[in-house]
């Protein structure tokens, strides 16, 4: 019998991760709430899974226009659940379908995908976990281009991926005219290496402002820094 999985519960919603292949994690909790825009008005949220990252962004920015996009069709019904029994006033709205077929009149001025991007060596018997892993299902070259044309001039581009793919995806970036304004380095100690880095990238030439993030203390625990970001979400702090 399989063990039943609980839900996760945040400060102000409640996320169930059953019915997804991907569970609530410290990647997509980071980036959404690492996501910075000072007054987007349309947010899009590509490969929404448990729902989790436009949950997130519900609750900071009460009055944006949020829209998920889902391919995969049990992430679809997962993500449905959460959106509709979430308390939150402003409901989101949410699409079965991939970002290659997608398109929009409407220009987004944030934009944030925790994306799949492990290889085909990391396939499992599991499907809908391997939809949700495998990069072959959203290229990076895929992803980019698609958000390119989907940003609002001043609009902001939000993606995370493992350290060791820093090149390849400033290198796809810069094919295609994508600047990177920000470019934070995720560590889970200082002395330990980095495995995450996330990535702010604009339409507008610009520096690229490099920082670092600690979540973790030397010993045991958060780091100051990680529980003030995320003090309002996760019922620990």
């Amino acid at each position: 019998m399989n063990k039943k999985i609980k839900p996760f519960q945040f400060k102000k919603f409640t996320i169930e991760h059953d019915k997804c292949a991907m569970k609530v994690g410290f990647d997509g909790a980071l980036l959404a709430v690492w996501g910075k825009h000072n007054n987007p008005l349309e947010i899009l949220d590509i490969g929404s899974g448990s729902g989790l990252i436009s949950l997130i962004l519900r609750q900071r920015f009460k009055h944006a226009n949020i829209l998920a996009i889902e391919p995969n069709k049990n992430a679809f019904i997962q993500s449905d659940i959460n959106f509709k029994n979430a308390p939150f006033e402003k409901k989101i709205n949410l699409l079965l379908t991939d970002l290659q077929s997608f398109s929009s009149k409407i220009k987004f001025d944030l934009i944030l995908s925790n994306p799949p991007f492990f290889s085909e060596d990391t396939k499992s018997d599991n499907n809908d976990r391997n939809e949700a892993r495998q990069e072959k299902y959203l290229p990076l070259s895929q992803l980019l281009n698609g958000a390119k044309k989907l940003l609002s001039k001043k609009g902001k581009l939000f993606l995370i991926y493992p350290t060791w793919e820093v090149s390849r995806v400033i290198h796809e970036a810069n094919k295609l005219n994508l600047f990177v304004g920000v470019q934070t380095t995720i560590f889970s100690k200082k002395q330990k290496p980095s495995k995450r880095t996330i990535f702010e990238f604009q339409l507008e030439p610009c520096t690229t402002v490099f920082e670092e993030f600690i979540s973790g203390n030397q010993d045991v625990g958060y780091s100051k820094q990680y529980s003030e970001l995320m003090k309002n979400f996760y019922t620990i702090f």
